[in-house]
């Protein structure tokens, strides 16, 4: 199947386990949460076949990839679970808080959004323990590094919480627009889908500002940064396809939009395709960019 995209751009639809949420990038593989089952699919993006399913915790939701190991946090188990790649094993399961969901890496510690306990778990992948616990915003749900700080979005809250991840304290809150969930960063500007207000804020960091609002679809879920563009997914009513629009991070326009499965949800960037989580159909939908 092809999409105008530009240019004409090649899709790839990969059926994995039913409910998929969370999906990251190794290096090598994509890694996909399929939260009905409780397994992580392992794909191979070249081939677009699932190489390995690996059975993790309950309601799997978010995923990420520390330069070793794949994390992901079980959302009904309270648990992260910690991954080999090569072996396809589960070797660690931490407990957190309840309810985890988002989940990234600052390239020394792990970072768990705890959405019924209002926290943020940092995690220590050497020794698997939990080494800080930080109070957010009400229902804390995406979680992202901007290589100082690390940036948590508070879907009950409207806001997004900075955390200092040395001090381990929050430096800042910034409002944003309704039900902010997605988190990522472009290098300079951290950006974040309002799914509650089919927008998504970009946010100055050193000022911590939103200098821009970018309207999109209907509940803007998944955010992600290609190197040159954002990518965010929006799912539409009832059932049907939705969609990922692609915005310009400098005129902060949509330039863009490309239709997807049912219900799409998070995003991954391999270094050359988009892949999309789509919760509805049970499918991963890659975009070549």
């Amino acid at each position: 199947m092809r999409w105008d995209l530009c240019n004409n751009k090649t899709t790839a639809t990969v059926t994995v386990g039913s409910f998929p949420i969370g999906v990251a990038f190794d290096g090598t593989n994509i890694w996909v949460a399929n939260s009905g089952p409780g397994t992580v699919s392992k794909i191979n993006p070249i081939s677009n076949a699932v190489t390995a399913t690996v059975t993790v915790g309950t309601d799997p939701f978010g995923v990420a990839f520390d330069g070793t190991n794949i994390w992901v946090t079980n959302y009904s188990s309270g648990t992260v679970s910690k991954i080999d790649p090569v072996s396809n094993t589960v070797t660690v399961t931490v407990t957190v808080g309840v309810r985890p969901g988002g989940v990234a890496f600052d390239g020394t510690n792990i970072w768990v959004t705890n959405r019924f306990s209002e926290t943020v778990s940092k995690i220590d992948p050497i020794s698997d323990t939990v080494t800080a616990t930080v109070t957010v915003g009400n229902s804390p749900g995406g979680v992202a590094f901007d290589g100082t700080n690390i940036w948590v979005t508070n879907v009950g809250s409207g806001t997004v919480s900075k955390i200092n991840p040395v001090s381990n304290t929050v430096t800042a809150t910034v409002t944003v627009g309704t039900y902010p969930e997605g988190v990522a960063i472009d290098g300079t500007n951290i950006w974040v889908t309002n799914r509650g207000s089919g927008t998504v804020s970009k946010i100055d960091p050193v000022s911590n500002a939103v200098t821009a609002t970018v309207t999109v679809g209907d509940n803007p879920q998944g955010v992600v940064f290609d190197g040159t563009n954002i990518w965010v997914t929006a799912s539409m009513l009832f059932f049907n396809p939705g969609t990922v629009s692609r915005i310009d991070p400098v005129s902060n326009t949509v330039t863009g939009t490309v239709t997807v499965g049912v219900d799409p949800v998070w995003v991954a960037f391999d270094g050359t395709n988009i892949w999309v989580t789509n919760v509805g159909s049970g499918t991963v939908s890659k975009i070549r960019v």
